[in-house]
C-alpha cells in the first residue's frame, strides 16, 4: 500500500491528509499556536462541582471558560481527585462547591454537555499512562511472547515508580516498533508527567486547564511509519519544517513555488465537499447512504442493479465486502463514532454472512480508533462500535466556514 501525506494550509489552518494508494482516508487539524481548539478532548482542568443528581448517576461540573461538563458517579468510584472542600468536610464524597481535576473525555454536541471522568490519562508514540493501576497491552500485538514480555515489562516499571499502585499503563499497537528502551523512557516520562499535573493542580485556582492535547505533525508521521504496513511513504508539503524531523521512511518531497498548489494537486477541496454528501458511490455501481442521528449512525448499502438468479449469493457476498472497504475508509475520514448500524444487501446463505463479518472486522483492524464488530442482528443488520477520540469532519469543518 502506498501512503501520500499532504500537509498545508487549508481555510487558514494547518491540515494534514491522509492518501492510502491515492484515496482521501484521513484529514487531520493542527492548529496554530494563536488559534484557540475547537475540541477540548484530552484536556485536564480543574473543574467546580455544580450539582450531584444520585437519581440520573450525575455530577454537573462547572469548567474552564464557562463550560459545562457532566461525569458519571460510577466514573468516580476509588478514583475521585477532589483538590479543595467546600466548607470543613471530609471524606471521599463528592458534594456541591468541591473543587476537583478531571479529563475531558468528549466534547459537547448540539443538547450534549461535554464528558469528564477522573480517571486522567496521557497518551504518548507507544504508551498510555492512566489511573486504573493495570497494565495492559493492545491486543493488535499479535505476537503472544512479545506481548508477555511487554507486559511484564510495565508491571515492573509500575513497581519501581508507584509503588503505591494508584497508575497504570497501557502499551499502544505503535510499540510494535519501538525498542525496549524507548518504551520505558517513554512511560517514565508520562509517568512523572502526569504525578507533576496532580500534585500542581493542588495550588491551582479553580476554572484553570492545566494540560491541553497537543499533537504536531511529527507526533502524526511518527506513529503512521511505525504501523509498517505502507511499501512507500511520500510527505508532501509546502510549509516551513525542519526536514530532519520527519520519520525515516518517508521520502521528503517539497513543493515549490513552481509547482501546483498540494490542495489542487490532490483534488481536496472538492474530496473534502464529497465527504460530506450523504450518498456515496462504490466502484461496483452500488451505493451507500450514510445517515448520522443523535443515537447512532446508519448505513444502508444498495446494489444499484438487480442481482437476482441463481448467481445473488455469490454477487451480494461481492458487492457487500465492496462496501464493507468503502465504510472502514467513510468511518476514518468522517471521524464517525459511538454505534453504528449496517444494513448490508441480504444474503441468505450463514457461511457468507460469517464471510462478511469476518471481512469487516479484518479492514477495520488498521483503523487508528478501536472498532468493534458486535454481531449481525435476526434482522440481518451489522452493528459495530468504534471509539470516539474527536469530533467529526463535517462538526470540524463547520467551524472552518
Amino acid at each position: 500500500m502506498k501512503l501520500d501525506y499532504v500537509y498545508t494550509i487549508y481555510r487558514e489552518k494547518k491540515m494534514g491528509f491522509l492518501f492510502e494508494d491515492m484515496r482521501l482516508t484521513e484529514a487531520h487539524f493542527f492548529y496554530m499556536k494563536e488559534d484557540e481548539p475547537e475540541s477540548r478532548m484530552g484536556d485536564i482542568c480543574t473543574a467546580v462541582v455544580e450539582k450531584v443528581v444520585p437519581a440520573i448517576d450525575g455530577i454537573f461540573l462547572d469548567g474552564p471558560d464557562n463550560i459545562k461538563m457532566f461525569m458519571h458517579l460510577q466514573d468516580s468510584a476509588g478514583k475521585e481527585l477532589i483538590l479543595r472542600r467546600r466548607g470543613r468536610r471530609n471524606g471521599r464524597e463528592i458534594r456541591t462547591g468541591d473543587t476537583v481535576l478531571v479529563q475531558v473525555t468528549a466534547d459537547a454536541q448540539k443538547n450534549k454537555q461535554y464528558e469528564a471522568s477522573f480517571n486522567l490519562s496521557l497518551t504518548g508514540d507507544s504508551i498510555i499512562v492512566n489511573r486504573t493501576g493495570q497494565a495492559g497491552v493492545s491486543k493488535k500485538i499479535r505476537d503472544e511472547k512479545r506481548r508477555e514480555e511487554l507486559k511484564n515489562m510495565m508491571k515492573e516499571i509500575l513497581q519501581k515508580e508507584d509503588p503505591e499502585g494508584g497508575y497504570g499503563v497501557i502499551v499502544r499497537t505503535a510499540a510494535d516498533g519501538h525498542s525496549d528502551e524507548e518504551i520505558q523512557k517513554e512511560t517514565i516520562h508520562l509517568l512523572n508527567k502526569l504525578k507533576a499535573l496532580i500534585i500542581s493542580a493542588e495550588t491551582s485556582p479553580e476554572f484553570k486547564t492545566l494540560f491541553r492535547r497537543s499533537e504536531t505533525v511529527e507526533d502524526r508521521l511518527r506513529r503512521l511509519s511505525s504501523g509498517n504496513i505502507y511499501e512507500e511513504m511520500v510527505f508532501h508539503t509546502d510549509l516551513p519544517i525542519d526536514e530532519a524531523s520527519v520519520p525515516g521512511q518517508f521520502r521528503f518531497h517539497r513543493i515549490r513555488e513552481n509547482e501546483s498548489n498540494p490542495l489542487v494537486l490532490f483534488n481536496i477541496p472538492v474530496l473534502l465537499e464529497k465527504a460530506l454528501d450523504r450518498k456515496v458511490f462504490l466502484k461496483d455501481g452500488g451505493y451507500l447512504y450514510i445517515d448520522p442521528t443523535e443515537a447512532m449512525t446508519v448505513i444502508d448499502v444498495n446494489s444499484g442493479k438487480s442481482i437476482k438468479g441463481s448467481s445473488h449469493e455469490e454477487r451480494a457476498l461481492a458487492e457487500n465486502k465492496i462496501a464493507a472497504e468503502e465504510i472502514a475508509r467513510q468511518l476514518r475520514l468522517r471521524n464517525i463514532s459511538g454505534i453504528i448500524l449496517i444494513d448490508f444487501i441480504s444474503m441468505k446463505k450463514t457461511e457468507n454472512e460469517k464471510e462478511l463479518m469476518n471481512w469487516l472486522k479484518q479492514i477495520t483492524a488498521s483503523d487508528p480508533c478501536q472498532v468493534h464488530v458486535v454481531d449481525m442482528t435476526r434482522l440481518g443488520l451489522v452493528e459495530m462500535t468504534r471509539k470516539k477520540q474527536d469530533a467529526p469532519l463535517k462538526e470540524r469543518l463547520s467551524h472552518m466556514q
